[in-house]
């Protein structure tokens, strides 16, 4: 409780009279200042009773619709308070909108609930720029006495979130060469021979096959006995490594390279969920690692996923993101190598100076080592054991960091799922030259099926798929200037080698159902 300016008037008042009547010898003051002391302190009295007497009735409520937006899209906050028997007091309520909220005026965010009246309610509206989770504070409630001597400010209510996820980019490609490769989620099999529904092979009994196992059918058919084996199921452990340094904020707003990698992680995710398959996700920005969740089933593990995927934004080590000067390719050692031999025969200054350079391969290891993305490997998914599907969400601005991190995660019988971003694709200016932006669309390629050709991995292309489409129209212009017949054998039907690769892939509009 707090005593206004009134009511410190009203005891000075009472002072006064005080003073007076020790001044001025008059009894009479003194009875004065007692009854003006005597009515301030009444007055005290019934605003704390009514305070505490209100506090226990009063039913203070918010709610928020709907509760997951995109960023920049409005949402609706409801306000509303309930006084059973009617309020003693006036009551003036503030709503409060996110912290990270755009909108400034606050008018139509103030509820006022009169001495004698039972209820009240409003609507205000809030927009969020800023994508993650966003709590809605509680309302703020003003409780005066009528006579304006003194108020009390409490915080009623509860705490509503608001989820803001980043802008999805629309037509969404996935796919390999120019395809678009869809593989539907299905049950994901261990890999071996065991229990389970999927039929697997119908094999000769031996000593030691358990009689329940036996085939009756196929051994009548055969005339001697015979055992069926089934596909053995087993949850897949699947790790999320998502690259958001300052190189994935290449694109328009809404349309940039993480925008598109954080629709096909979702994807996973959602797939993992209805799954009930461990998930664990692994982030890192210009500065090392920034989201470390270790693989769990939980539906709290995967909530907390979500909201840090759609919370990430492009880091800002670089000044200008699209240029993209912090991740240059590494010269492996192989090409160093060979432009070592190259230079071997030549003695002119320019060889002479260069070749000590090639020759050694320190700085290339030293390079991909202190990389956020290959050291993230390195130490996190060396120390999980079982099963894993690693799925790498990243560009092709450092190729040898990429093949090097997934060399890492390919141990042993463990597979990668590598989607990757052209840089070509994202470029707002590259499109304005298709000759030039095709080409380098083709050593994207070649790059992503050198990835492929890995052990147990597997590699797509994540982009805009009107670009894409714009980019195969180029190469049919090429095809039909030099006469050459586009979807002969051995090639696609947009001329690309045929680099159809199977498995449990998801596209970014996949729903989830099944793997």
């Amino acid at each position: 409780m707090h005593a206004t300016r009134r009511a410190w008037a009203v005891a000075a008042t009472a002072l006064v009279l005080v003073a007076l009547a020790v001044a001025f010898e008059r009894p009479l003051l003194l009875f004065g200042a007692a009854t003006v002391g005597a009515w301030l302190l009444a007055h005290q009295y019934l605003f704390t009773h009514h305070v505490a007497a209100l506090d226990d009735r009063l039913t203070v409520d918010q709610s928020l619709a709907p509760g997951r937006v995109a960023t920049d899209d409005p949402a609706t906050i409801t306000l509303s308070v309930d006084a059973p028997d009617g309020s003693p007091l006036d009551v003036c309520i503030d709503g409060r909108r996110p912290v990270a909220d755009r909108a400034v005026d606050e008018a139509d965010t103030t509820l006022t609930l009169g001495r004698g009246e039972t209820a009240a309610s409003t609507t205000f509206g809030v927009t969020v720029p800023v994508a993650g989770r966003h709590a809605v504070p509680q309302p703020t409630l003003h409780l005066s006495d009528g006579r304006g001597l003194f108020h009390e400010t409490i915080e009623r209510g509860p705490e509503p979130r608001l989820t803001v996820e980043p802008r999805a980019p629309r037509n969404v490609h996935v796919g390999a060469g120019g395809e678009s490769v869809a593989a539907a989620y299905g049950e994901h099999d261990a890999g071996r021979l065991g229990s389970g529904l999927e039929p697997a092979e119908v094999r000769k009994y031996v000593a030691g096959d358990e009689a329940k196992r036996i085939d009756w059918k196929a051994t009548a058919r055969l005339n001697e006995p015979h055992i069926r084996e089934f596909e053995a199921e087993t949850d897949r452990t699947t790790v999320l490594l998502l690259d958001h340094r300052a190189g994935t904020g290449l694109g328009r707003e809404g349309q940039r390279v993480l925008d598109y990698l954080r629709e096909v992680a979702i994807v996973y995710l959602e797939s993992a969920r209805d799954l009930n398959d461990p998930l664990g996700c692994y982030a890192v920005g210009d500065e090392g690692l920034t989201v470390a969740e270790s693989p769990n089933a939980d539906l709290e593990a995967y909530t907390t996923i979500r909201e840090l995927l759609t919370g990430l934004e492009p880091t800002a080590a670089a000044a200008d993101a699209t240029s993209d000067t912090s991740r240059r390719e590494a010269r492996t050692p192989a090409t160093a190598r060979r432009d070592s031999v190259a230079l071997a025969d030549e003695e002119t200054p320019f060889a002479t100076t260069l070749r000590p350079f090639l020759e050694a391969t320190d700085p290339y290891v030293e390079r991909v080592e202190t990389n956020p993305l290959f050291a993230t490997a390195r130490s996190r998914l060396t120390r999980l054991r079982g099963s894993t599907w690693t799925v790498t969400l990243t560009d092709d601005s450092d190729r040898a960091e990429l093949r090097e991190a997934v060399k890492v995660a390919r141990r042993g019988d463990d597979h990668v799922v590598v989607f990757l971003a052209p840089r070509v694709l994202y470029e707002p200016d590259a499109m304005a030259d298709l000759e030039s932006a095709y080409d380098r669309y083709l050593d994207f390629e070649e790059f992503r099926r050198n990835l492929a050709a890995l052990d147990r991995v597997e590699a797509f292309e994540v982009a805009p798929g009107d670009r894409v489409g714009a980019l195969l129209g180029q190469q049919r212009r090429r095809g039909r200037a030099s006469g050459q017949a586009t979807g002969t054998r051995g090639e696609s039907a947009h001329g690309m080698p045929a680099t159809r690769e199977s498995g449990g892939t998801p596209t970014a509009g996949d729903t989830g159902e099944g793997r």
